[in-house]
């Protein structure tokens, strides 16, 4: 359970049952699911054991790109994703190299197995033709071939690729293909899809929408009594308690502080504090990143109002009163939507606040 790697088992996966199930429907059943959820809350261990559980074909993408990806970046992680396929399967190998060959720009060797990807010239990759190939294999096998887009909303970077567009060609044309596409920043993810855009190619189809949930108080306690004695290790309930309370329920930095836990069991209630400063460092450079992207100032300002709840009207009075003038009530919707759709505050009971208790206190290190 404190594998710090993405699970792939059901056994390692904790107490996500109904969200397994649910996901799996989708993946069975629906030509689009998205995967949601604040960031180390478990997603990619789901998408994975949802994919060793069902028993099809699938092609896992991981589209974590660089500022500025190039037409070669790209084709790496296509290469990356199609060789993996194709050694996973092995009793469809002759069949999936069969048809992947016709695709344009795809070459194959198999001693040893390279897949090469040309995106240049007349012999340029054509993204859809490896959905319709795709396709004719879950044909052929009676079977979908589900397609992973890990961190989808990264795709927004690749912008000679109309995917929304190519997603609903496959919707509609190709039945035996199935998307799936993770997302921590939910509200960019819904608006690359385009749900609730009239202009998307996408709008008013159904998607199966999943999302994962951070553990509450009680939850994380048995998580991480459970992974303790899992390991045979023994820890005094206070300090289990104490971090149950740290971490937020965010099952990812739970998981950490049970790995470095077990690694140094003579120092495991100061390795409270030590993941905390990890997770703290990581978050500020996430905050940071964010603030460096962003022209407003108000952002800043914001944040640091956003590390208590507060309701909308306080938040435009406060702004108002450190900025002594009026504020426009669409400007203020505006920087609460973006911070909304990046999934950094969240809005509950018509309260906005930090989602992430880390982040809460990442926000108040850097700003003051």
């Amino acid at each position: 359970m404190f594998d710090i790697k993405p699970k792939e088992r059901k056994s390692d996966l904790y107490d996500f049952e109904k969200e397994l199930e649910d996901l799996k429907k989708g993946l069975e059943n629906a030509p689009i699911t998205l995967l949601t959820g604040v960031r180390r809350t478990g997603k990619t261990s789901l998408l994975k054991v949802a994919l060793s559980e069902l028993g099809y074909p699938y092609v896992y993408l991981d589209t974590r790109l660089s500022s500025n990806p190039t037409y070669r970046d790209f084709a790496n992680i296509v290469k990356a994703s199609l060789e993996d396929f194709i050694s996973r399967n092995t009793p469809l190998r002759r069949k999936i190299v069969e048809k992947l060959r016709r695709v344009n720009g795809v070459s194959i060797s198999l001693s040893p197995l390279s897949v090469d990807i040309s995106w240049r010239g007349d012999k340029k990759f054509e993204f859809v033709e490896m959905f319709t190939a795709l396709n004719k294999i879950g044909f052929d096998i009676g079977k979908p071939i589900i397609i992973a887009f890990d961190e989808a909303r990264e795709l927004r970077k690749i912008t000679w690729i109309n995917f929304p567009r190519i997603f609903a060609y496959i919707y509609d044309n190709l039945e035996h293909v199935r998307l799936v596409l993770t997302g921590s920043e939910v509200g960019l993810l819904f608006k690359f899809i385009g749900i609730d855009i009239v202009e998307s190619p996408l709008y008013g189809r159904y998607m199966h929408v999943v999302s994962t949930r951070r553990l509450s108080f009680e939850e994380s306690v048995d998580f991480l009594e459970k992974g303790f004695r899992e390991l045979g290790v023994s820890i005094p309930s206070h300090i289990i308690e104490n971090a149950a309370r740290a971490f937020g329920g965010v099952i990812g930095w739970l998981t950490l502080f049970g790995y470095n836990c077990y690694m140094n069991t003579d120092t495991c209630s100061e390795n409270i504090d030590k993941i905390i400063k990890i997770a703290v460092e990581i978050a500020k450079q996430e905050i940071e990143k964010f603030l460096k992207s962003r022209r407003s100032e108000r952002y800043h300002v914001l944040l640091k109002l956003l590390t208590t709840e507060r309701s909308w009207s306080e938040i435009k009075s406060r702004l108002e009163d450190i900025e002594n003038r009026t504020i426009n009530d669409k400007t203020l919707n505006d920087l609460l939507t973006t911070l909304l759709d990046l999934s950094i505050i969240e809005k509950t009971n018509n309260k906005y606040v930090i989602a992430d208790p880390i982040t809460r206190n990442a926000v108040r290190e850097l700003l003051g």
